[in-house]
């Protein structure tokens, strides 16, 4: 984790979490959760899922309606058991297969992302800051 980073969100607080009273009550630990709190608001990119997520998130017809060399792409996509819906070469994929407004499209778009938190927005998908990393970084 950067700790330069951390200090940066600590000390400007772009999101409006609140930390300033926290941190000057030295109340870490209460920072450090506002900055792994789970919300609504921020998406983070799931990464690599199971193929069977795709499946299941594909609409039968238009599966159905998809040229052979369409469903012959989306078979060998999904055929390895799972899949990395962060590659920007397999979601051209298929955005190419599934047209915008399609009900697979609309499901694959919210199946690959998932909501996280202000910790995960500024570290990575699953980085947890703890309070020991916050008052580090005060000091820093």
């Amino acid at each position: 984790m950067d700790l330069a980073i951390l200090k940066a969100e600590l000390l400007a607080d772009p999101a409006g979490l609140g930390y300033a009273p926290l941190l000057a009550a030295g109340a870490d630990g209460t920072v450090a959760d506002l900055l792994n709190a789970v919300r609504d608001t921020i998406s983070i990119d799931r990464g690599v899922i199971p193929s069977y997520e795709i499946v299941n998130a594909t609409a039968p017809a238009e599966w159905t309606a998809l040229s052979a060399s369409e469903k012959q792409r989306y078979q060998t996509l999904t055929g390895a058991g799972q899949v990395d819906s962060g590659n920007i070469n397999v979601r051209a994929a298929f955005q190419a297969m599934f047209a915008a407004g399609t009900a697979t499209r609309t499901a694959l778009v919210a199946l690959v992302t998932r909501k996280g938190s202000r910790a995960e927005q500024l570290f990575g998908a699953g980085v947890v800051v703890d309070f020991m990393s916050i008052a580090e970084a005060r000091r820093s």
